[in-house]
């Protein structure tokens, strides 16, 4: 077992919001021994359910968003994730009612609508994916991501009603999408 180098112990925070997943599972599990509120306790699991996502571990990032919740059931950052990880196990039905709570408290939250976006497309929901994506647009107008969704949803719409084939339909993208 590597031990964490002393300036990765200097800052839990900082290290929850880490670029590595497994510096951010460390240093939330930190922030979490530090926890004094509910709101700092949904961070840190938040934060740890999001490299779990990221090391496409899906089940641990569940287990911690649900304790997130449970936590603080006012944070939509745990429904967004939590949303992510059931896309990632496979389940876009409960990644959508995820993506809604998430959506119910912050409305502007364009990685969230994103994401419903590639999960209404999974489930054959084209014309919300469609309103979700637009929706991106209006609150970003340069989203790259959305803007070629979006066009590869009316392409294909004018040739055939399913999207194309071509087209990424993951939930995520990639690995760890937030």
């Amino acid at each position: 077992m590597a031990l964490a180098s002393p300036a990765a112990l200097a800052d839990a925070a900082q290290d929850c919001r880490s670029g590595s997943p497994e510096m951010r599972v460390g240093g939330c599990g930190r922030l979490l021994a530090e926890a004094r509120t509910p709101r700092q306790r949904a961070i840190a699991l938040d934060g740890r359910c999001w490299a779990n996502i990221d090391r496409g571990a899906f089940v641990d990032a569940l287990a911690d968003c649900n304790s997130a919740i449970r936590a603080d059931d006012q944070y939509p950052y745990a429904f967004h994730n939590r949303g992510v990880a059931y896309a990632g196990l496979q389940n876009p039905s409960a990644a959508i009612a995820d993506f809604n709570r998430a959506l119910a408290m912050r409305p502007t939250f364009s990685n969230t609508l994103i994401n419903r976006a590639k999960a209404n497309i999974t489930l054959g929901n084209t014309q919300a994916a469609v309103r979700d994506y637009e929706e991106v647009l209006r609150l970003k107008p340069d989203n790259e991501e959305a803007k070629s969704a979006l066009n590869g949803l009316r392409t294909a719409a004018g040739t055939s009603p399913s999207p194309s084939p071509n087209m990424n339909n993951s939930l995520c993208g990639s690995i760890g999408c937030n």
